[in-house]
């Protein structure tokens, strides 16, 4: 027999891969790594770990491709202003809102942020996310906006979470600086910190954010810098953003509440993962965008939490795939590949996460249930029973 590292057996297998579902199926695990995966009873491994799946769901560890989850502080005050019909741009001017944990954020010494960051990362593994993505952009200036990066790194080298990190200096313009001055550092010094830190950047092209024409003028600057392309743009306004972050090659363009035909079409052209973020919608009693035209065309739809302190502060995929079910279109399936498959083509990673396939990182969640329905229906409550992360039992 062959000698593997962990061996799953008698497991209601969902692969996200051309392999479909496997009704009894068992999983070898050696080196971090898939070793195989195949129907029927175990005869050809053998390993010092087994675990008995019991027939309950064995789904691949969900991507968050859309986080903020490096801040300081908390914004749960900010409900009393929602509940009386305030609008997240009054908030802002209000000094509330995306200032208010920048002002957090920078007064956090690396040390607390990192504290209160790794509290949030052990609730993305408690939820099953084995992968999130991580913005900084609670910054508005280098020291912090360092201070996030590393914070971020050592996320991922000391905690099982595996971060990516995404460079978002352009969230809001600062309310301390000249924005023509702090746009001219995004172009310079911004753009060097993303190119030696970064998987990505970001801009938010949306009303109380960034402009068109500034967001045209970052993204065709960290292009020509060869930094892989990502937007928020469309939730409130449909300023243009996500069409030309098309036209640009952009990986990802996320939100997507309000986009035109052409944006749709240049969105389809350029294979950008259309990424939907419902928590946002629920939290801020918003209109729910349809994703039913996204899938029907084929997209590698995507769904991801925006996990940030003022407007969705919930680190729960499974929530998010059950407001994707309710309210956005999706079927139970494609909740499921959106979460996980297709959120790691949005962070260029499914080559080698997202599905439970031969070679590919054995990060594996087993559920306390047997069917992908209950994983929808059963909103709010965490099914995850068991995660494997890099071939390890957290």
């Amino acid at each position: 027999m062959r000698s593997a590292d962990l061996i799953i057996t008698n497991a209601h297998i969902l692969t996200v891969s051309a392999q479909g579902e496997i009704a009894h199926g068992c999983i070898a695990i050696k080196d971090e790594n898939i070793l195989d995966v195949f129907e029927g009873e175990n005869k050809s491994y053998q390993a010092e770990t087994l675990i008995d799946a019991k027939g309950k769901l064995v789904i691949p560890g969900y991507v968050d491709c859309h986080t903020h989850l490096v801040h300081a502080g908390s914004r749960a005050h900010e409900l009393q202003y929602r509940l009386q019909g305030m609008r997240y741009q009054e908030i802002q001017k209000k000094g509330g809102g995306i200032y208010a944990t920048v002002r957090a954020t920078r007064a956090a010494s690396a040390e607390d942020l990192y504290r209160q960051s790794l509290e949030r990362a052990r609730l993305c593994l408690e939820h099953g996310t084995t992968t999130a993505e991580i913005k900084t952009g609670y910054g508005l200036e280098p020291d912090t906006e360092k201070k996030m990066f590393d914070v971020i790194r050592r996320l991922n080298n000391e905690s099982a979470l595996e971060t990516v990190a995404t460079f978002l200096g352009p969230h809001v313009y600062p309310e301390d600086k000249d924005p023509d001055a702090y746009m001219n550092w995004l172009l310079g010094g911004g753009l060097d910190l993303a190119k030696e830190r970064a998987a990505f950047v970001d801009i938010y092209c949306d009303a109380g954010a960034y402009s068109f024409e500034d967001t045209e003028k970052f993204l065709r600057a960290a292009k020509a810098k060869g930094l892989p392309l990502k937007i928020h743009s469309g939730q409130f306004e449909p300023l243009g953003g996500t069409g030309l972050a098309a036209e640009l090659g952009a990986v990802s363009a996320d939100h997507l509440d309000h986009v035109s035909e052409a944006e749709f079409d240049a969105m389809l052209r350029a294979g950008t993962v259309p990424v939907f973020l419902p928590g946002c919608s629920h939290y801020l009693k918003n209109a729910y965008p349809d994703a039913r035209p996204y899938l029907d065309a084929g997209m590698p739809v995507a769904i991801a939490t925006d996990y940030n302190p003022g407007t969705c502060p919930s680190l729960s995929i499974p929530m998010m795939m059950s407001l994707a079910v309710m309210h956005m279109g999706f079927t139970p399936g494609e909740a499921l590949t959106a979460v996980t498959l297709n959120a790691a083509k949005a962070l260029r990673r499914d080559h080698r996460i997202g599905s439970i396939e031969k070679g590919k990182q054995a990060d594996i969640l087993i559920c306390e249930t047997d069917e992908l329905t209950d994983l929808i229906t059963l909103f709010g409550v965490n099914t995850i029973g068991t995660v494997v992360k890099k071939g390890a039992v957290l």
